[in-house]
């Protein structure tokens, strides 16, 4: 009897909330949605980033973070020996000071970015932006997309035909190999280091209708055999071309092409087949550099 009593009880209980609940006037309605008049969006979660500071001079330098908005405690002084690389969680951007050896030098890291200290053009010590903070490759250089009217020319100069084999090391979001697999046929592999990037040529390489030309790795250029290839296109910095032009020379064929946007081969100067200074659609200068084995 006890237990029959019980089960009338609830019974009667979940009844008397369903009466409620089809009573209430239900829950009150949000905001409005963004693309409404009037609506408001509140401010995203910040999100704590990775910012990596890495240092290709050859001095130790000095550095001071302070947070862009004051909501960390400054990082105070950090010295940063060379080829190390400095790791700093942030949720907002990072102002670095520092001081170049003539004067104190200021600029805003965006966090969860790579930076680099590098020598600039008066051989001072620089902060850039780089390709990435990890410390078992090389930084050869931050992603800047190559100019369509560039990839175009590059390709023409070394006169690229179906039968070459195009690496692109260093590719970024591939369209150098793309173009010369849409426009002549030509097979072609895009190495680098950047997963996302590799995602991106994938995908674009897909859309084109070439994917059975090419092929996407990634890699860090300084340990990938690049030996197949007929021609060779880099826009990397300097110092990264000096550290491939061994490589290069070990691996590349006799009649093998070697294309550099804007910056030579150290050691191969004055062995240009041809180079050439063109402007893009900005009004941007470039210069293009063919050499052959």
């Amino acid at each position: 009897m006890k237990i029959k009593a019980a089960l009338i009880l609830c019974a009667l209980l979940a009844v008397t909330g369903l009466v409620l609940a089809l009573l209430s006037p239900g829950p009150a309605p949000g905001p409005p949605l963004e693309n409404e008049p009037g609506a408001e969006t509140a401010p995203s979660p910040e999100r704590t980033e990775e910012t990596t500071i890495r240092n290709l001079t050859r001095s130790r330098l000095s550095y001071r973070l302070t947070p862009s908005r004051g909501k960390e405690p400054p990082a105070g002084e950090s010295v940063i020996a060379p080829r190390a690389v400095h790791r700093h969680r942030t949720k907002v951007a990072l102002e670095i000071r520092f001081f170049n050896g003539l004067e104190e030098q200021t600029f805003t890291l965006d966090p969860g970015s790579a930076y680099t200290f590098r020598y600039d053009e008066d051989g001072r010590p620089q902060i850039f932006l780089g390709s990435h903070g990890r410390t078992d490759a090389a930084d050869l250089a931050p992603f800047v997309p190559t100019p369509q009217v560039v990839v175009d020319r590059m390709l023409e100069l070394v006169e690229v035909t179906a039968s070459d084999v195009v690496y692109d090391l260093g590719c970024g979001d591939g369209r150098i190999v793309i173009t010369a697999a849409q426009r002549y046929g030509a097979r072609g592999v895009g190495i680098d280091i950047d997963r996302d990037l590799i995602r991106r040529a994938q995908a674009d390489a897909l859309e084109r209708g070439v994917t059975p030309l090419v092929r996407f790795l990634v890699r860090d250029v300084l340990k990938a055999d690049f030996s197949p290839a007929t021609v060779v296109t880099l826009y990397l910095l300097p110092e990264s071309n000096e550290l491939l032009r061994p490589r290069l020379e070990k691996q590349l064929a006799a009649g093998a092409r070697v294309v550099c946007h804007n910056y030579t081969v150290p050691g191969w100067e004055g062995s240009e087949t041809r180079s050439v200074v063109l402007e893009d659609d900005a009004g941007g200068e470039h210069k293009i550099f063919v050499y052959e084995r």
